[in-house]
């Protein structure tokens, strides 16, 4: 099993890049996220002194924007499983993207870091995530091509 420290969540996202990651010991962007995760949870507040996340490995999985313990991190213990593409059932409708906040919320390159992960390894997956992120939020889509940088 993987360190339960690692910055690696089960779902295939980096908790490093994370913004809640991020505010650990940012005061300014605390209060920042405190007050743009009321636009994001239709049921979850977080006060500012709230804020900041070592990690889904490190909290088990118990997330500040849902306010409960994940169900993805949840299914990943149950089977025995490090990250979801290590699971028989892989992919699952747990991963599935939804257009819905997919301009704020990063879950719709799960997929595609989960099999980087699975089929380039590890390491690979460690060279590519932090340009992938950029890419998914920075980056322009070019049908065909997929996303480019912005120039």
């Amino acid at each position: 099993m993987i360190d339960k420290n690692a910055l690696e969540a089960p779902c295939g996202l980096d908790c490093s890049m994370c913004m809640q990651h991020k505010a650990i010991g940012d005061e300014n962007l605390k209060k920042k996220l405190s007050d743009m995760m009321q636009l994001l949870s239709d049921n979850v507040t977080v006060p500012a002194d709230k804020v900041g996340c070592p990690g889904c490995r490190a909290i088990e999985g118990n997330c500040l924007h849902i306010g409960e313990q994940c169900l993805t991190y949840i299914c990943t213990r149950e089977k025995g499983v490090d990250f979801c593409s290590d699971c028989a059932e892989f992919p699952c409708i747990k991963l599935m993207p939804c257009a819905d906040k997919s301009t704020i919320i990063p879950h719709n390159i799960k997929l595609y870091s989960l099999n980087v992960r699975k089929f380039k390894g590890e390491e690979e997956w460690k060279k590519v995530f932090p340009e992938l992120y950029q890419l998914y939020f920075k980056g322009k889509m070019f049908i065909g091509r997929g996303p480019q940088p912005k120039s």
